[in-house]
């Protein structure tokens, strides 16, 4: 599949450089929006359009966008990239995405969230795997940016060893999660042809990527098109973003529980017989997990015996030691020796997990809804690389 994209990539190389819509939906983004727009504008791909939609911000998000679109427009006259700034009531997330897809006018459509940063060559490197006629979708690789504090490196690594998950789905056509920060779809197979986000999902994202796996749509992960993201800041802030994720997830298997097991020749059979299966037997281990681990615990201590728990703390941290190297041993050098630490470090992240699972369930039970999460930004600091502006 790999070897497929690549030749395809080789074949049209430059030459295909549709229209690209960049879909920014915002709703009190004061504090990073500017700095998202002006990324997506030092990309090194020329055929840009970026539509904003405000969703009924109270803050200066709509001043600042305005004030942005009037200097660039003013210092770019003949420029090929265009800033589209358009304001609605508040509706959701889901409400402005659709807003922006009904305005937007190109042939690839790229979901980034407003509080997020683009590298350079991130839109070049998803158009081209669309040079591929048979990809419908391309799921970018989304990382924690941000201050560096317990938290956030906690989300770094977890995104850091998600990076494996994600590319060996992507080669088994497994592909089921299009992250909402950074993916791209083709107009005519996805949005014409099986519609638009789906405002009462809470999770629009999810619930579209398995809409586009129902319907036999294929996916793809782009690990060269990289998009930083603003992390949760908050222990408060982190467990409402994962109770929103499990919930929505959960409404979304529900919704198109017919792709479990399926067995069409449209659905990949790594997706309906793994992928998808293992994810609700990885929820029912995290449910039982912490009851487990005592047990264990207990046990060790009773009988005097640790070496089970000391040969898989030995395991796990081999193997994180080993996939962290080959996914990050040329970039952030600095954060290497925490890797035989990871599996301790990411237990803080699965008692959030945990929390989240049983706030899931009961909200479920009794029919309560989650809104669109926000915490205090703080904006991210990066340096992806060297600036591309485009001046004509």
């Amino acid at each position: 599949m790999t070897l497929r994209l690549r030749v395809a990539r080789k074949r049209r190389g430059v030459a295909y450089e549709p229209l690209v819509s960049i879909l920014v939906p915002a709703w009190n983004e004061e504090m990073g929006i500017t700095a998202t727009i002006n990324s997506i504008l030092d990309n090194d791909y020329r055929n840009i359009e970026i539509v904003v939609v405000d969703d009924g911000s109270t803050d200066s998000t709509p001043q600042l966008v305005r004030a942005l679109v009037a200097a660039y427009e003013a210092d770019n006259p003949n420029s090929t990239k265009s800033i589209r700034f358009l304001s609605k009531a508040k509706g959701g997330k889901g409400t402005a995405l659709n807003y922006a897809i009904e305005n937007a006018r190109g042939e690839i459509l790229v979901s980034v969230d407003a509080d997020s940063i683009a590298h350079p060559h991130m839109v070049r490197n998803l158009v081209s795997y669309f040079a591929d006629d048979t990809v419908d979708a391309v799921v970018g690789n989304v990382k924690v940016g941000g201050e560096l504090g317990f938290l956030n490196l906690l989300q770094k690594l977890e995104y850091l060893f998600g990076f494996y998950s994600k590319r060996a789905q992507s080669l088994l056509g497994a592909e089921y999660i299009y992250g909402g920060a950074c993916a791209a779809f083709r107009r005519t197979t996805v949005f014409d042809a099986i519609g638009v986000f789906d405002t009462s999902s809470i999770t629009e994202d999810i619930e579209m990527s398995l809409r586009t796996r129902f319907h036999g749509l294929k996916a793809v992960y782009a690990d060269d098109a990289i998009c930083y993201t603003e992390g949760a800041g908050t222990i408060m802030g982190l467990l409402k973003q994962r109770l929103r994720w499990k919930k929505g997830r959960f409404e979304a298997f529900g919704k198109y529980k017919k792709l479990f097991f399926s067995t069409r020749a449209q659905h990949s059979m790594w997706l309906t017989w793994f992928a998808l299966p293992f994810a609700m037997l990885a929820e029912l281990q995290l449910l039982f997990e912490p009851v487990g681990l005592t047990l264990l615990v207990l046990y060790s201590y009773v009988t005097g015996d640790y070496s089970s728990l000391l040969l898989g703390a030995l395991f796990i941290g081999i193997l994180y030691v080993v996939v962290g190297l080959f996914t990050e041993r040329a970039r952030n050098w600095w954060i290497i020796p925490l890797f035989p630490f990871t599996w301790i470090i990411f237990y803080a992240l699965v008692w959030i997990e945990y929390i989240a699972l049983l706030k899931s369930i009961s909200y479920s039970i009794r029919a309560r809804g989650v809104e669109w999460q926000k915490w205090q930004r703080k904006g991210i600091t990066v340096r992806p690389a060297q600036p591309v502006r485009e001046t004509v």
